[in-house]
């Protein structure tokens, strides 16, 4: 079931906020082209968008974050580093199975389960806790 961003995912920021919609639209479509394993050059795509855009994403919220004085930058920066290493794994872990002729498509869908449980423990636990304690920050500069 593909994940729709609501409301209640905003932290305030349109340049975070839009980078957010992309990536729920980027792991909507990793989950998509997981389901047809037998076409490889969309995985490899979908895949490669995904950690090429997460990587920018990240080295834009940290920028943003240093510009506006987040306390717990160190903090948030660390968990980037661990999310990418993260999802290197996985990825890499899809590319050998890929390229392994005893697993299959099917072996690949029953596989990659993991890489979209990641995504969405991702999106829920990242997204919508860590970078929500940056509302806060950006609220402070809003005129009401």
């Amino acid at each position: 079931m593909p994940i729709f961003w609501r409301p209640q995912m905003a932290i305030g920021h349109d340049e975070i906020d839009a980078d957010h919609r992309y990536l729920i639209l980027l792991i909507n479509t990793v989950e998509l082209v997981l389901r047809f394993p037998e076409n490889r050059p969309h995985i490899e795509m979908a895949l490669e968008e995904l950690r090429r855009y997460a990587a920018g994403h990240f080295e834009r919220e940290e920028r943003i974050q240093i510009a506006w004085g987040y306390i717990q930058f160190d903090e948030h920066r660390q968990a980037h580093r661990q999310l990418l290493r993260e999802l290197d794994v996985l990825v890499n872990s899809i590319e050998v199975l890929l390229d392994d002729p005893a697993v299959g498509p099917e072996g690949l869908r029953d596989q990659s389960q993991e890489l979209t449980n990641f995504l969405r423990h991702w999106l829920v636990d990242h997204v919508m806790k860590s970078d929500m304690q940056l509302v806060p920050l950006f609220k402070k500069s809003k005129v009401f």
